[in-house]
C-alpha cells in the first residue's frame, strides 16, 4: 500500500498538551507512514523532539522554525522536505479511534481516486456525508468523493441554505491533503490577514473563501479520529465527553493559557480608534 507524510507545525507549551500529543502519536504511528516532517514550537519543543526520536526509527525531520514571517511561511519551508503525494496534517489533540489499518485503506483510496482533501476528524455521525446528496459523487469502501468545482459549490451552497445550516469549512487543518493542494493552500493563506500570522488558523478556509476551488474532495464513510476535548457543537462528541479520555485539565483552562500568551486575531487599529472615541463620550 502507498505511504504518506506526517506534517505538523504545533505549539506545545504545557505538560497536558505534551501528554495528549503522545497519546495521539501512539494512536496512529503504526500506519503506513513514509516520513515525518515536524516543526515544534513552545516550551516543550525539546521534550517533543526527544520523544519523537525515541519512537521513530527513520525518516524523521524535526525543525524549530518560528520566524517573524509566521506560521504559513515556516510551514512552506517544512513542506520543501515532503516526498509523498499525500500529506497528513497532524493535530496533536485528535486520536485515531479505530485500527490504524483503516488509515492505510483511506490513504490508498485517496491515491486511487486522486483525492485532494479529506477531513479525518469531527465526523459527527456523518455531517459531511449529508451534503453529498446535492451533487454527483462516488462512494468507495472507506470514502466518498466529488469534484468541488464552481457548479457543485453552488449546488452545495443551495443545499445549506435550504436546510438552514451554516456551511462547513472547505479546507480544514485536521485533514489528509494532496501535496499539490497543500502547497497551493499555503500560498493562498499568505495573503489572509484575519488571524495572527504566528498561528495556523489562516490555513483553514471557510465556505466563502472559495478561491481554493476546484479540487477533489473526499468524505469519510465512518469515523476515524476524534477530538480529545472539543465537542465542536455536538454535546457528548469529544473523547472526554464520552468518558474515553481522562479530564486532567479542562479545555477552557488550556484555551485561556493560550490566549494569555498570544492574540488569536490580528488587532484592528480602526476598531480601537472607534472604541476610544466612544469612551470619550461616555
Amino acid at each position: 500500500m502507498r505511504k504518506f507524510t506526517v506534517f505538523a507545525n504545533f505549539f506545545i507549551d504545557t505538560e497536558e498538551r505534551f501528554l495528549r500529543l503522545k497519546d495521539s502519536f501512539f494512536s496512529f504511528s503504526k500506519a503506513n507512514i513514509h516520513e515525518w516532517c515536524i516543526n515544534i514550537r513552545g516550551n516543550y519543543k525539546q521534550d517533543v523532539k526527544k520523544f519523537l526520536e525515541n519512537n521513530i526509527s527513520k525518516n524523521l525531520k524535526v525543525f524549530f522554525l518560528e520566524s517573524n514571517e509566521g506560521w504559513i511561511n515556516d510551514s512552506l519551508e517544512v513542506t520543501k522536505n515532503i516526498n509523498t503525494e499525500i500529506v497528513f496534517f497532524w493535530i496533536e489533540d485528535h486520536i485515531c479511534t479505530t485500527d490504524v489499518y483503516k488509515i492505510n485503506l483511506v490513504v490508498e483510496e485517496m491515491y486511487e481516486n486522486k483525492i485532494d482533501h479529506l477531513i479525518y476528524s469531527f465526523f459527527h455521525k456523518g455531517i459531511f456525508i449529508e451534503p453529498l446528496n446535492a451533487v454527483h459523487h462516488e462512494k468507495k469502501n472507506n470514502i466518498s468523493f466529488f469534484l468541488y468545482d464552481s457548479e457543485n459549490y453552488n449546488k452545495i451552497k443551495n443545499w445549506f441554505e435550504t436546510k438552514n445550516i451554516k456551511p462547513y469549512y472547505l479546507i480544514a487543518c485536521c485533514s489528509f491533503m494532496s501535496l499539490e493542494l497543500f502547497k497551493k493552500n499555503l500560498l493562498i493563506s499568505k495573503k489572509k490577514k484575519k488571524y495572527n500570522k504566528m498561528l495556523p488558523f489562516n490555513f483553514e478556509k471557510n465556505f466563502l473563501e472559495n478561491q481554493i476551488l476546484p479540487f477533489n474532495n473526499g468524505v469519510l464513510n465512518s469515523e476515524l479520529f476524534v477530538s480529545i476535548d472539543d465537542d465542536h457543537g455536538e454535546q457528548g462528541y469529544s473523547l472526554i465527553s464520552r468518558k474515553q479520555y481522562p479530564k486532567r485539565v479542562p479545555k477552557k483552562q488550556l484555551d485561556e493559557i493560550r490566549k494569555s500568551k498570544i492574540n488569536i486575531f490580528v488587532p484592528n487599529p480602526l476598531k480601537k480608534t472607534i472604541e476610544k472615541i466612544f469612551t470619550l463620550f461616555k
